[in-house]
């Protein structure tokens, strides 16, 4: 249970300044170095921050914002803002200029922490129609030259919370202790896959019961290490790496950029991982990709090594399979492992979809624990896998520490419904969405399809309105074929499409660095992705990836066509959410005439896409896709459908 002392987060921040100031909190790496950062200076910090925003003036506003990459800047910010008995909302560094306007309007922002002169544009752009009256910033460099006097650089918000402390030491530890667990803490918005993301209002009891959870499943112990490389703007970061790391507590570390967390992550080791499924299975591509490349003994010493060590999981080893696993260890199991930065892991968790059994059988070969987990923003995770429970499931339900009843699942109309535990506040400015997710006996529908097996094991299937039934009538789950087909290194993404159609087909992003580099080994010419997508080799590439994930599929479920696309999804045209997820209907409508294409007697389909930069400006490109078919498996033209 909640100590009286500690049921917000700020309250555990000051508990840890008093206690145990010298203990570590952090480490920044900066420079090729990394840097120390100890709860009394981390403490002294978000007290600064927080005396300067009421230096500042509050006003009637709930929500401040912060925007910025993983940064301690960025958590200190978010941690004052509780302080000051404000809720924060953390939005997505690369967040469009529209998606931006939307979100200080919803959520009513007067004041936003900015990292750098790129955000800080972004928002004096929008500072009058959104009322902005301050932007914070922390990096300084170009921001020499800017005079507005709503752009403030951070360390002059310290002075002046050093100011306001020296005439009312206690002001902000006063601020804290009037905090209750009930009091809003953080509105963090979904992404937005099927519409407009809402604003989910979450009160410091609701993040610190999801953050227990998350502490059973990841089997996380005081002083564990933690990389923070998730936008705090996704739910899971601020479950994990802010309410978990907080209470505790453990010791962050943050990357010196986004580019580096791979190199960043094998010198801290961390002892647990959480990544979307498109990360693992990306992981699990790259790694193939260069096996692929390396010399033919090497292969034959990586695929024996990986089968040994996959020999006999789940039962008693004999002594031959032991010999051979310490063996396959020595030869390729530690390299994979440090080359990963996995030597400390011990638990990954994988969550949106489930996994694949290959990737899965990675992991497992690598003596990682690998778990599915289920859940959603407007109640945090509700299910997870041990490590004997069977790969397509999410496994069984967690228990609350908080909440007034356990946690319950139900499956009504096909549909995941939960209730229990300490779920949302509702949607920030939007009650009339929060009587559409409720059903009329008070369980929180989860827009998800799913089933229980028949050891009552929670299996998640697809979005409700991601399912396509086929012309034939039968139901098809695009997640699941979809996951099994970004196991190819050469594919980037795809979007399965067939409702009321004859079969399955894809419209496939290729990795343009993989491709781009299998090409230049066979002397292949090419500029960009428009021509070298449409090459008849490359076509020929994807479409063998593409019949030997057919083998491993249901026949209704199985790729019939395909056209490789000359441009990336992308999250600036709406494609993707900031989460990286398909948003199905604004694909399905924007390519309306390459679908209907791949399902017509033609050979070659006319296509003509509007790209959008993030800066606004647009641009069209036109040309002829071509359409293959897979291993002779074609569907019927629509017109016969």
């Amino acid at each position: 249970m909640l100590e009286p002392t500690c049921d917000t987060l700020p309250k555990f921040v000051f508990r840890h300044l008093a206690e145990r100031p010298d203990a570590l909190a952090m480490r920044r790496k900066a420079l090729g170095i990394w840097r120390r950062i100890s709860w009394g200076e981390s403490g002294r910090e978000i007290e600064r921050i927080a005396a300067g925003l009421m230096a500042l003036g509050l006003g009637d506003e709930a929500c401040i914002a912060a925007i910025g990459d993983n940064e301690p800047e960025l958590f200190w910010a978010e941690l004052a803002i509780q302080s000051v008995g404000r809720a924060a909302s953390c939005l997505y560094p690369d967040i469009s200029g529209e998606e931006l306007r939307l979100s200080l309007l919803d959520c009513g922002a007067r004041i936003v922490f900015a990292e750098d002169q790129e955000q800080c544009d972004k928002l004096l752009e929008l500072a009058d129609e959104t009322g902005l009256r301050a932007i914070v910033y922390w990096d300084n460099r170009g921001m020499e030259g800017y005079d507005d006097p709503r752009v403030i650089a951070l360390d002059d918000l310290r002075r002046r919370g050093d100011a306001l402390l020296a005439e009312t030491p206690d002001c902000v530890r006063a601020a804290v202790a009037r905090g209750s667990a009930d009091d809003l803490a953080a509105v963090i918005y979904t992404s937005g896959t099927t519409g407009r993301p809402k604003g989910v209002m979450g009160s410091h009891r609701y993040l610190l019961d999801i953050a227990d959870r998350w502490r059973r499943v990841l089997d996380a112990t005081p002083g564990a290490n933690y990389v923070s490389y998730i936008s705090p703007a996704w739910a899971t970061e601020q479950y994990i790496g802010l309410a978990l790391g907080v209470s505790l507590p453990m010791v962050m570390n943050f990357p010196e950029e986004p580019e580096t967390v791979a190199i960043d992550m094998r010198e801290i080791g961390p002892e647990f991982l959480f990544y979307s499924p498109r990360q693992w299975e990306a992981v699990v591509a790259a790694t193939d990709a260069r096996i692929r490349d390396a010399a033919a003994p090497v292969r034959a010493v990586y695929r024996w090594s990986m089968q040994a060590l996959a020999e006999g999981q789940g039962r008693q080893r004999t002594l031959g399979q032991r010999f051979r696993r310490g063996l396959a260890d020595i030869l390729v199991g530690r390299a994979v492992r440090d080359r990963l930065g996995f030597g400390s892991l011990h638990t990954a968790v994988n969550s949106g979809s489930t996994l694949s059994p290959e990737v899965f059988a990675f992991f497992r070969a690598l003596g990682v624990s690998m778990r599915n987990v289920y859940g959603f923003t407007e109640i945090g995770i509700v299910a997870a896998t041990g490590d004997d429970d069977p790969r397509d499931t999410v496994g069984r339900l967690l228990t609350s520490a908080h909440g007034a009843e356990p946690v319950q699942v139900r499956i009504h109309d096909d549909e995941i419904q939960v209730r229990g535990g300490v779920v949302f506040s509702g949607y920030f400015n939007r009650p009339e969405a929060m009587a559409e997710r409720l059903t009329p006996d008070g369980w929180i529908r989860s827009g998800d399809a799913g089933r229980f097996d028949a050891d009552g094991r929670l299996i998640y299937l697809d979005r409700l309105d991601d399912l396509r039934r086929l012309s034939s009538g039968e139901t098809v789950a695009p997640q699941y074929i979809e996951t099994r087909i970004r196991l190819s290194p050469y594919i980037r993404d795809v979007i399965v499409v067939g409702e009321g159609r004859a079969a399955v087909a894809a419209l496939v992003d290729i990795d343009m660095e993989l491709v781009g580099r299998w090409a230049e080994e066979r002397q292949i010419s090419f500029t960009s992705q428009v021509d070298l997508s449409q090459h008849a080799q490359v076509y020929a590439l994807i479409e063998q990836e593409l019949a030997a994930v057919n083998a491993t599929l249901p026949e209704t479920a199985r790729v019939a066509r395909f056209l490789n696309l000359f441009k990336p999804f992308d999250a600036d045209e709406g494609e993707l959410t900031r989460s990286r997820k398909l948003r199905r209907a604004v694909i399905e409508r924007k390519y309306a005439d390459l679908i209907d294409g791949l399902y017509g007697d033609a050979g070659t389909v006319s296509a003509s896409v509007e790209i959008r930069y993030q800066d606004g400006r647009t641009r069209v490109l036109q040309g002829d896709v071509a359409v293959r078919q897979v291993g002779g498996t074609a569907p019927r033209p629509a017109s016969a459908a």
